[in-house]
């Protein structure tokens, strides 16, 4: 794949769900030694799914939990928390990783508000070379292949309809 790219945006709000925060921590931590001013949401469904939020905190200006429980932070969607972000002042990116659900709404909610917003998305990986196939998305219109072309693409033009579909393979 294609390493993350960092340069001084301004304001960076990197949204994670899940799992997804773990691969988000040295993204958090590279916009930060970049010099933006880093703003972190985290989502989960309840209070003990919530990870790697101290680690979090050390390298963002702000850290916003979001539980769809109420059980810890903010009740509410990860959705919720980066629109709260956005409204209140200028955001310059959004960085998003977590299930392909969440991603699709942070995109839509970005979106809206005209954002540019990198998502990291997690496919199904047979080989990891681009010869198998299974890991192939559209965005904005072309195939693609994660393992090689990404993971992380302008989520704006992930067809992440599609991508849902296919994970969805091996249920």
């Amino acid at each position: 794949g294609q390493a993350t790219h960092i340069e001084n945006y301004g304001t960076v709000v990197c949204c994670g769900g899940g799992v997804g925060v773990a691969p988000l921590l040295p993204i958090i931590k590279a916009m930060k030694q970049a010099g933006n001013r880093v703003i972190t949401v985290l989502a989960a469904r309840t209070k003990d799914l919530i990870i790697l939020e101290k680690q979090c905190a050390e390298y963002s200006d702000e850290v916003i939990i979001m539980t769809d429980d109420g059980s810890y932070g903010n009740k509410g969607l990860v959705t919720e928390g980066v629109e709260n972000v956005i409204l209140r002042e200028k955001v310059n990116l959004v960085v998003t990783i977590g299930p392909a659900i969440m991603m699709k709404f942070v995109a839509l909610t970005t979106k809206k508000h005209e954002i540019p917003t990198m998502c990291s998305l997690n496919t199904i990986m047979v080989d990891g070379t681009g010869m198998c196939g299974a890991c192939r998305v559209s965005i904005d219109g072309k195939t693609r292949f994660v393992c090689i072309d990404g993971p992380e693409f302008d989520a704006h033009k992930v067809d992440f309809d599609e991508m849902l579909m296919r994970l969805r393979t091996y249920n």
